[in-house]
Parts: C-alpha cells; sequence; structure tokens
C-alpha cells in the first residue's frame, strides 16, 4: 500500500512540475523555421525587419509584431503565423504582399 501511495505521489509531482508550451496558435496558422534579417530602413525604401522563409528563393515574410528581443541579424526562430489584410508596402516582388502576424515566435 505505502508503494502504491509513493507511485502515486510522484506521479502527481512529476504531471504538476511539467512545463507547459504557452503557444497559442490559430487553427488556421502556418507554422515554419525562418531566420531574421534586416532589409533596410523602411524610410530608404528598406523592407524593415522581415522573416526570411526560404533562403534559396528569398521568400520572406513582414510581420507586424516581431517583438524587439528577437531582432538579431541571422537569428533562426520557429514562428507560427497568420496572413493579414494589411498591405506590406514595399518595392519588391510581388507587390502585392500581405504582412503576417506571429501567433508564437522562439530561438530554433
Amino acid at each position: 500500500m505505502k508503494k502504491i501511495l509513493l507511485v502515486a505521489c510522484i506521479a502527481a509531482f512529476a504531471a504538476i512540475s511539467c512545463k507547459k508550451d504557452n503557444t497559442t496558435t490559430s487553427s488556421n496558422a502556418i507554422c515554419t523555421t525562418a531566420q531574421v534579417h534586416y532589409g533596410g530602413d523602411p524610410a530608404a525604401d528598406g523592407l524593415g525587419w522581415v522573416l526570411v522563409t526560404d533562403t534559396t528563393s528569398g521568400k520572406f515574410e513582414a510581420p507586424d509584431n516581431l517583438d524587439a528581443s528577437f531582432k538579431t541579424e541571422g537569428l533562426v526562430v520557429d514562428i507560427c503565423y497568420v496572413v493579414t489584410d494589411v498591405d506590406f508596402i514595399c518595392f519588391c516582388t510581388p507587390s502585392s504582399r500581405k504582412q503576417i502576424h506571429l501567433t508564437s515566435i522562439k530561438v530554433h
């Protein structure tokens, strides 16, 4: 009986002490790995801070809520995001881009 009680206490302690991942993702969120890149000052026709999702093709996303703690050139991050209805104004191809809203981000 004491062994069963001991095992139950250990199991309860393990369940309580496990850290939960508090990442909230929308059901239509897109999740991928990306590299943070500063594309120049937007006031001088630069891109600002973007997330390069495909380094081969140069595909990037423009987040509307990238936290300052992640604004490090070359930082590799895991992201989940939703595409917004807000146009991302840039002098790039394709010119009809939409900004993204990050639902989660963490260092890879």
